[in-house]
C-alpha cells in the first residue's frame, strides 16, 4: 500500500467526517452521524496486506480520538477507538476471504459490522473507564451507547455503499501488495 495515497484519503474522509457530521445528522432517529472514517478502514482492511490494514486502523482510530468531540463529550480521550478501529479491522481482515472484495454493498455491510465490532469494545473500555473514575456521566448507560453506536453502524453503512464504490474505483492508485487490478 502507498502511504502517501492513504494519508491524503484519510485527511480526506475526516475532513468530511468532521465537517459533515451536523448536516448529515439524523435527528429523528436519535441524532445519528455517518461515519466516513470507517467506509476507509473497511477499504484499506479489504485489501491491504494484514500487518498494514491494522496500522491503518489504528492510525484512523486514534484520528478518531483526538478529533472534535462529538455530542456530550467535551474532552479527548485516547484509546476507545483507535482499540476499538483495530478491532474492526482484525473483523474485516477474517472476513475478507469470504467476501466479493470490489463490490459496493461488500463494503455497505463490513463498515456496519466493523462498526459495530469497534462500538462494542469501546462502549466496554469506556464502561470500564466509568466504574473507576467518576468523570465521565456519558457512560453511565452502556446499553443505550451501545444502542446509539449500533444505528451509527447501519446509517454508516448505507452510506458506505457509496463511498465503497467511489474508493474502489481508485485502487489502482493505491498498490496493494503489486497486484494486477486490472483482472476483475
Amino acid at each position: 500500500m502507498r502511504w502517501p495515497v492513504f494519508l491524503v484519503a484519510a485527511f480526506i474522509v475526516l475532513v468530511l467526517q468532521f465537517s459533515l457530521r451536523d448536516v448529515l445528522t439524523l435527528r429523528s432517529i436519535g441524532s445519528i452521524s455517518p461515519d466516513f472514517v470507517a467506509s476507509l478502514a473497511v477499504f484499506v482492511g479489504l485489501f491491504a496486506p494484514r500487518s498494514t490494514a491494522l496500522w491503518a486502523c489504528w492510525l484512523l482510530g486514534l484520528a478518531m480520538d483526538l478529533g472534535p468531540p462529538a455530542g456530550a463529550m467535551k474532552w479527548h480521550l485516547i484509546g476507545p477507538h483507535a482499540l476499538g478501529y483495530v478491532f474492526g479491522g482484525y473483523l474485516v481482515l477474517q472476513m475478507r476471504a469470504m467476501v466479493f472484495r470490489r463490490r459496493a454493498l461488500t463494503a455497505a455491510f463490513l463498515t456496519c459490522l466493523f462498526l459495530i465490532a469497534s462500538g462494542v469494545l469501546a462502549t466496554f473500555l469506556l464502561t470500564v473507564r466509568s466504574w473507576y473514575l467518576d468523570d465521565t456521566p456519558l457512560y453511565h448507560a452502556p446499553l443505550s451507547e451501545l444502542w446509539q453506536r449500533i444505528k451509527i453502524a447501519v446509517y454508516s453503512g448505507v452510506v458506505g455503499w457509496p463511498c465503497g464504490w467511489l474508493v474502489v474505483i481508485t485502487i489502482r492508485m493505491w498498490n496493494f501488495a503489486g497486484r494486477a487490478w486490472g483482472r476483475a
